[in-house]
């Protein structure tokens, strides 16, 4: 993979493409969308902060991208100082799938056609403090349905550690949060109460399911489903937006700090680089 360092001008325009490629995808995964506790609620409160790439310092983008028009692929996702735990376990999931999209879609010769393609951007959550945050979307136009998918990683600076998404969510209110996440699903369209008690059984298909969460703009912790995760995959993607008087006594210490540094954000980031 090639790895750039980018001036001023280019992060701002890699930011601005990297925006309206997730924007474009936006109609099955929106950041606006939510399920709310409460009826009547405004989507504005369900937004989540944008973070300007050009303030963070030595910030690298890792992209790759395919010459072969049979094969075509774009990847990229950020390597920031001092978060090398979290540039690992993104690069880790990049590789994984590129390696399974030349395998299958490619070697096979899928495409007939059709147009496939795999797209992996990246946006920045949180950058500030000693908390960074970054989803990953995947648009794997091979797979069936939408082929859209997202993922959410976090850095713990204080504590110079990786942290999955269900990291924000302290050990023993788990099952508190999963059983507030489930009555929030029942009842959607193609959500079934049995298919969720199957999906939440235990820690490890808790953490696989539970691995795109981030903080709205008003503090409440917004968690996205990829398609067919709780629900037939016909129903697409679903958000549920816990809201912030809710959410914060079940939060990890890390948790608190990642909400309080999105909903204020102090302006540097300090990972200890």
């Amino acid at each position: 993979m090639r790895t750039h360092t980018l001036v001023p001008t280019l992060m701002v325009l890699g930011a601005l493409a990297l925006t309206a490629s997730y924007a474009s995808a936006s109609s099955t995964v929106p950041d606006t969308a939510t399920v709310s506790a409460r009826s009547g609620s405004s989507t504005a409160s369900s937004r989540v902060h944008g973070v300007d790439p050009s303030k963070i310092k030595g910030l690298r983008i890792v992209s790759d991208n395919s010459e072969n028009s049979s094969c075509p692929f774009a990847t990229s996702y950020p390597d920031v100082p001092g978060a090398e735990a979290m540039t690992a376990a993104m690069k880790k999931d990049v590789e994984r799938r590129l390696a399974t999209f030349r395998s299958t879609a490619c070697a096979n010769g899928l495409d007939g056609g059709e147009g496939i393609e795999l797209d992996i951007s990246h946006r920045f959550l949180v950058a500030s403090g000693d908390v960074l945050g970054v989803r990953l979307t995947t648009l794997d136009r091979s797979a069936a349905g939408s082929g859209l998918s997202a993922r959410t990683y976090w850095y713990d600076g204080r504590a110079g550690a990786y942290r999955a998404a269900l990291g924000l969510v302290a050990d023993g209110s788990r099952d508190a949060f999963v059983t507030a996440l489930k009555a929030r699903l029942k009842g959607r369209e193609g959500v079934d109460a049995a298919t969720l008690d199957d999906v939440f059984t235990d820690a490890a298909s808790r953490a696989a399911v539970l691995d795109d969460m981030a903080f709205t703009a008003d503090g409440g912790l917004r968690v996205t489903f990829d398609r067919g995760d709780v629900a037939v995959p016909a129903a697409g993607a679903l958000t549920v937006t816990v809201p912030e008087r809710t959410v914060t006594t079940w939060l990890s210490a890390f948790g608190k700090r990642a909400q309080h540094q999105t909903v204020r954000p102090s302006g540097s980031l300090r990972l200890g680089a």
